[in-house]
């Protein structure tokens, strides 16, 4: 079991786990509501293994062996707002490898959707920038968890 605070305390976040044995073998996210999640940073710049998304209910989305990766926010802007945008959803993304297709997990208003596309039309048909280097070669994961 565990803790409720703990799992307030991973809510939000991603723990991004690298292939190889150069430190550092894992980078656990700010809150991602509040902070740059790094994802643009130098540090993304090595191939991943593995990623895991923590909900607040204290189960975790994990994906794991795609030939490349993608997080990315939905976001809108608010007329009604000074504060600018507002997020709407987080995505995490997984190309399968060898195929054209986009393993893809929408986290936002109260609901997670799993969904594929095609590779190259991820978003409203078109591609999404910012994939990041997977390691093939490990079975490939997409799935929630308990914890």
């Amino acid at each position: 079991m565990i803790p409720a605070i703990l799992k307030q305390q991973m809510a939000w976040r991603m723990r991004v786990t690298f292939a190889g044995n150069l430190p550092p073998k894992a980078y656990l996210t700010p809150d991602i509501r509040h902070n740059d999640p790094g994802w643009a940073s130098e540090l993304f710049n090595r191939p991943i293994e593995m990623i895991e998304f923590f909900i607040p209910t204290g189960h975790k989305i994990v994906i794991g062996g795609m030939e490349q990766y993608n997080f990315f926010v939905e976001a809108v802007q608010s007329t009604r707002s000074r504060k600018g945008a507002v997020i709407k959803a987080f995505w995490l993304c997984g190309k399968l490898p060898g195929k054209d297709v986009v393993e893809m997990w929408r986290i936002g208003d109260s609901k997670i959707v799993r969904d594929r596309r095609s590779w190259g039309k991820e978003w409203g048909g078109g591609p999404t920038r910012g994939w990041k280097q997977g390691i093939i070669g490990n079975a490939v994961v997409s799935m929630i968890l308990q914890g």
